[in-house]
């Protein structure tokens, strides 16, 4: 079976060979069922009750987001949101009492779903399953799961939703292995927060509002960054110290893990001033998002780097589709989260992939029965997916005039040159380490404020994959794009570059924060769910990217995959950020 990995994060130990930290597609769990679990061992888990009016739920969405509404803007409470779709309340309270009655403990009624703890024997009797302690090849420690199928109890079976916590593997990630890097129309250079600044006109010294913050996301139990690491790149990128106001979940920054750092560093590093959040969770999707929701004081843009297809959401390891549940029943859930957390005045932002149009679903580039995937959370309509691009090589203007500045550049550029290219085209391999995703989704129609810009690019006359493999009446993604190659981070006290729409998902995230600065700064909500205003920015807002596709993999090219073209498409989505234009147009907005 596949499982959930981190989208591909490059390391490169400069002046060393390439390192690749994602496991490949044929990474199946290596856990290993062994003994029988302790009874009295204590497992944490939820369970999710069925919610009503989504489709309301959805709709009002749509219409605080829209500029054009009278209604932008005006976000939702917790309990507002709640009444609406919670069941009844004493159909949460019968499920509580029952958990209770039979041995589970701190037990939380969230009105759509219930957190609780029980011991091992408990869990057993509760949803019929026997628990085992599982062991990976590669870790110390073991996990309690069961050994099959679960069984909603039958008084339940029409209100719970699925239980999360018993049947599902976490992910390992695989240890990285060497692969050489072709050098060729990439720029080669390195590059920092002043490159990504320059390119966009992202100002330095912006006026951060106080309550300005920057989510970043991690799953499957990825807890580090180090913060003395935060030190050495500020010094080495003449960059603001940034600083780390708020950690919820596991962290152990003994360890620093290249993901995590690479999101703190430039998520911080590109909004400056803001609060910075790392928000760390042991398990997917849902897990985070229903946590997050429920939270009163939350952060107004979060960044997630990591995904998986969405039709293998049910393999273990990601969701819990073990009790009949599809992977769409499953990004369905997941997807009113989303509304939901939208719906509060919170942006989300999810990179679009590193295996290009083949996707994690077909890495390798062989499979002829289903040669494109998707992937969840970025083919989600209800966040703001966001592709990788990377610097073409230097021109000879760009090149005279890096000379001009090369007294200016910060002391990380001494060893190795920056990037000095101002020309953008599609990151592909194998130029680059990544190739970004792109496509359009298996289960989400295409939205109202994306229609006009699918329909162009399906009736511009660009090449088209055979109409079989890829759903044209779906949504399309990725909705923008930034720089996503050649980042040099600093890890363990160490220079290293990586690769991956994992660089470019929380920079962008970066640009929400300070546009939403302004709107703080003149008493004006936050931009919240922000795709209908980016389909409805003036084209000014963005640089196009007309140069590239993504028929390739991390590894091997393949003949299916989007081309780049004028406007909108399944590549690099609507372009880069242009910040001055897209600052002029939320201006405008109420």
């Amino acid at each position: 079976m596949r499982i959930v990995f981190l989208l591909a994060v490059i390391a490169i130990c400069l002046a060393a060979p390439a390192l690749s930290t994602s496991p490949s597609y044929r990474d199946h769990s290596l856990w290993t069922k062994t003994t029988r679990a302790n009874p009295h061992e204590v497992i944490n888990f939820r369970v999710a009750l069925k919610q009503n009016n989504i489709d309301v739920l959805e709709s009002v969405l749509l219409d605080v987001s829209n500029p054009k509404s009278h209604n932008y803007g005006k976000h939702w409470s917790i309990e507002r949101i709640l009444d609406l779709i919670a069941p009844e309340a004493h159909l949460s309270t019968e499920v509580v009492l029952f958990l209770e009655m039979h041995g589970a403990f701190n037990v939380e009624n969230h009105r759509d779903y219930i957190k609780a703890s029980a011991r091992v024997e408990d869990i057993e009797a509760i949803f019929k399953v026997n628990m085992f302690n599982y062991k990976h090849v590669s870790r110390p420690d073991r996990i309690v799961r069961s050994g099959a199928v679960y069984t909603i109890p039958s008084q339940f079976r029409d209100l719970i939703h699925m239980v999360t916590g018993i049947s599902e593997l976490p992910h390992v990630k695989a240890q990285p292995a060497p692969r050489k890097l072709k050098v060729g129309a990439a720029d080669s250079g390195i590059v920092i927060p002043q490159t990504i600044q320059n390119l966009y006109g992202i100002p330095t010294g912006y006026n951060n509002n106080k309550n300005t913050s920057l989510c970043l996301a991690e799953f499957q139990d990825d807890q580090s960054f180090n913060k003395k690491d935060l030190n050495v790149f500020a010094t080495k990128t003449a960059t603001p110290l940034i600083t780390v106001t708020n950690i919820v979940g596991p962290y152990s920054g003994s360890d620093p893990d290249l993901e995590s750092t690479l999101d703190v560093q430039y998520g911080g590093a590109i909004a400056e001033t803001a609060n910075v959040w790392f928000w760390t969770v042991e398990g997917w999707m849902y897990e985070f998002a229903s946590d997050f929701f429920g939270t009163k004081v939350v952060p107004y843009v979060v960044s997630m780097s990591w995904g998986w297809p969405e039709t293998l959401q049910c393999q273990s390891g990601v969701g819990n589709c073990q009790n009949g549940e599809t992977a769409e029943q499953y990004v369905q859930r997941v997807n009113a989260e989303f509304i939901k957390i939208g719906l509060r005045g919170v942006t989300l932002l999810a990179a679009s992939g590193d295996q290009g149009a083949p996707g994690d679903g077909d890495p390798e580039c062989g499979n002829k029965k289903k040669p494109l995937s998707t992937i969840f959370p970025g083919a989600s309509p209800y966040v703001t997916s966001v592709g990788a691009t990377m610097l073409q090589a230097p021109s000879a203007a760009d090149k005279r005039a890096a000379k001009k500045n090369v007294g200016a550049n910060p002391p990380i550029c001494t060893g190795t040159p920056c990037a000095t290219s101002t020309t953008e085209i599609v990151c592909t391999y194998p130029d680059a380490l990544i190739t970004t995703g792109g496509g359009f989704s298996d289960y989400s129609p295409v939205p109202e404020w994306q229609q006009a810009q699918v329909s162009a690019y399906l009736s511009s006359g660009v090449p088209l994959p055979a109409s079989q493999y890829f759903n044209s009446t779906n949504r399309g993604f990725p909705d923008v794009s930034a720089l996503g190659h050649n980042y040099a981070i600093i890890a363990s006290s160490q220079i290293e570059q990586v690769d991956g729409t994992s660089c470019s998902s929380p920079v962008f995230g970066a640009v929400v924060a300070l546009l939403n600065s302004y709107r703080l700064n003149n008493n004006k909500p936050t931009l919240g769910f922000i795709n209908p205003l980016l389909y409805s920015a003036p084209s000014s807002a963005f640089t196009d990217i007309t140069a590239g596709d993504n028929k390739c993999t991390e590894s091997c090219c393949s003949k299916f995959g989007f081309t780049a073209t004028k406007g909108w498409d399944p590549v690099t989505g609507l372009g880069t950020p242009v910040f001055k234009n897209l600052l002029a147009y939320v201006q405008t907005l109420n």
